[in-house]
């Protein structure tokens, strides 16, 4: 996959979000219609923030995201959105600043003439020695993890999603990994040429991946919350992708991986907050038997559960197997470890979700039943492209179309 096909599937995640955020916002009586300007300021500068070669205006872009995100969290207006709009920007502001010290430093530990380009700065990396680089990869790695939401500075990302409206939601947890990883991208392949140690900000990177992985997995045992568990699968898979970043994988693969992550995490909230509002109620244990669930909403939940990790068409479900193909073909077989605690997720999720099923069915009912139709029919579209995504990654790695 080319990072063009990665910007269209990127624009068509886009278009749906918004045409959802216009025609079928539930979570507050808020006007959404002056918000949804940022919506679109958003997913602009992130994604120009995926061509510049020049890693301090792309720092510019990605973090002009921080505060246009904070301002689409805080948009329901409550005491709880606004607590979790500040932690969101303080949490994301605190590592991009270490990011730029970060990438100040290795400018001037590589280059007289400082430069932030990130094809000079590849380039002549292989004539650089010393302390200096070495902070400067970290710092800029570690600073950028941050943003990624992975541990220690991960806590933003549970209550981000939680409290903001589903499209909201979808908007970060789609566009931002994504433009992270593009600009993480680079440092990750200076380190790989600059460092000779096991010890380097690449295997900094890897730890922090995994034990975004485990925390993820132990948070989901502990809730009953159907958009903290939402969220919590979206932290797993940041620490995957941040896994995936460590392997530098040849950019068909990483933009194969990012399109599936953006794909994948817009259709979790969508179905999520289908199944909130027919719910009305976020906790699983407090949906009542008497009043009964849609079949349509419970089955989307649980089928974009599936997608997320085990269904054989699903493109994460094949990015796991060409993680396990690059790892082996590294000789670096501890990368199984990635779809185990993906499998052990899954397992605990569906212990978690599987009881809904049980509850009568019932069609939407009539005072929410013109959203929720509206959002089963872009819910649908997604599904659709995310299936035609599976099957073409695994047209490509049956052919060894990725090697």
């Amino acid at each position: 996959m080319s990072l063009m096909a990665l910007f269209f599937i990127n624009l068509i995640t886009f278009v749906i979000i918004y045409l959802t955020l216009i025609f079928a916002f539930l979570k507050s009586k808020e006007n959404v219609h002056p918000w949804s300007a940022l919506v679109v300021i958003l997913f602009i500068v992130l994604t120009a923030s995926w061509y510049s070669d020049d890693m301090a205006l792309q720092w510019v872009l990605i973090e002009a995201s921080t505060l246009i995100g904070a301002l689409l969290i805080s948009m329901s207006r409550t005491e709880k959105s606004i607590e979790v709009a500040w932690k969101f920007l303080l949490l994301n502001s605190f590592g991009l600043g270490i990011a730029f010290l970060g990438l100040i430093v290795l400018s001037y530990a590589i280059h007289i003439n400082v430069t932030m380009k990130a094809s000079e700065l590849i380039k002549d990396i292989h004539e650089s020695h010393g302390l200096m680089v070495e902070i400067g990869l970290w710092l800029a790695i570690y600073g950028y993890s941050a943003k990624l939401g992975l541990f220690p500075n991960h806590f933003w990302v549970s209550d981000t999603y939680a409290e903001s409206p589903s499209q909201i939601s979808s908007a970060i947890a789609s566009f931002l990994p994504i433009a992270v990883s593009i600009a993480m991208r680079p440092l990750i392949q200076m380190d790989l040429i600059h460092s000779t140690s096991m010890i380097n900000s690449v295997t900094g990177l890897f730890v922090m991946g995994v034990i975004t992985m485990f925390y993820s997995i132990w948070t989901i045992y502990h809730t009953n919350d159907i958009r903290r568990i939402t969220a919590q699968i979206a932290l797993f898979h940041s620490g995957s992708l941040a896994v995936f970043l460590c392997l530098n994988p040849s950019d068909t693969i990483f933009y194969f991986v990012l399109a599936s992550n953006l794909t994948v995490k817009a259709l979790l909230f969508f179905a999520m907050g289908i199944l909130r509002i027919d719910a009305e109620t976020r906790m699983l244990n407090e949906i009542q038997e008497e009043t009964g669930l849609s079949k349509t909403a419970t089955s989307l939940y649980i089928a974009s559960f599936g997608m997320a990790f085990v269904l054989p068409l699903s493109p994460i479900f094949l990015s796991d197997l060409l993680l396990i193909q690059i790892g082996l073909n590294q000789l670096k077989y501890w990368i199984v470890v990635v779809p185990i605690l993906g499998l052990i997720f899954f397992v605990i999720g569906m212990f978690k979700i599987l009881p809904i099923m049980n509850i009568p069915s019932r069609k939407f009912l009539s005072e929410n039943r013109r959203i929720l139709n509206i959002r089963v029919f872009f819910t649908s579209i997604l599904i659709s492209i995310i299936l035609v995504m599976g099957v073409y990654g695994l047209f490509m790695f049956s052919t060894g179309g990725f090697l």
